[in-house]
């Protein structure tokens, strides 16, 4: 089981824009791409949270009001 406590420091602001925002080692690496909803504060920066197979960690804004603000979640997922 791993569990990944996410902190990041800014996301994009475009409704649909969508960023990166690290590589796990392997070893902590999902077996299969992962996604998570993540939901702001008041309704703002609604965004899907992606834990891929190959490492990458992403976000994809989710249309409507987005902040540059900070975005913090806590996700787990079986190995």
């Amino acid at each position: 089981m791993v569990t990944l406590r996410i902190d990041w420091k800014s996301s994009a602001s475009g409704s649909w824009n969508n960023g990166t925002f690290g590589t796990l080692p392997e070893g902590w690496r999902p077996p299969m791409d992962l996604n998570f909803s993540f939901g702001g504060r008041d309704g703002a920066n609604q965004k899907i949270i992606n834990v891929n197979a190959n490492g990458t960690m992403t976000y994809a804004n989710q249309g409507g009001t987005q902040g540059t603000n900070a975005f913090g979640m806590t996700v787990s997922y079986a190995l």
